[in-house]
């Protein structure tokens, strides 16, 4: 796996943007990076992405985090970076199709196929 830091790529900005540009501590690879720049389709959208992501690791783990004489509540810094998640979809104009369900009626007539079935089920019976 690979992990890289150079601002001047769309894989860089990304890490920027997230806070993931600590180069022994990076949570994504460059291929994590580089599906949510596919996804998304821009750098905000796809940092938008990545921040759900790692929210939603971070969800998975005890709610209580402990680092030396700190204790925190881990829900605080998974609402933060959904918040912040928010403000760059918006910033990109980026709605992600499970947010924005579209459904499409289709209106058929079902008549002929009912008359077909009635006399099918008449010679038959």
């Amino acid at each position: 796996m690979a992990y890289t830091y150079d601002v001047s790529t769309d894989r860089g900005k990304v890490r920027r943007d997230i806070g993931d540009n600590v180069t022994d501590q990076m949570h994504f690879d460059d291929a994590e990076i580089d599906s949510f720049l596919t996804e998304g389709g821009s750098v905000k959208a796809g940092a938008g992405l990545a921040l759900m992501a790692w929210a939603a690791a971070l969800a998975r783990e005890d709610e209580q985090a402990k680092a030396g004489s700190w204790q925190g509540d881990r829900r605080d810094v998974v609402a933060k970076m959904k918040t912040l998640a928010k403000e760059y979809f918006e910033l990109a104009g980026y709605a992600p199709a499970a947010t924005v369900p579209t459904f499409r009626q289709a209106n058929i007539d079902w008549t002929a196929h009912v008359a077909a079935e009635r006399q099918y089920n008449e010679d038959n019976a």
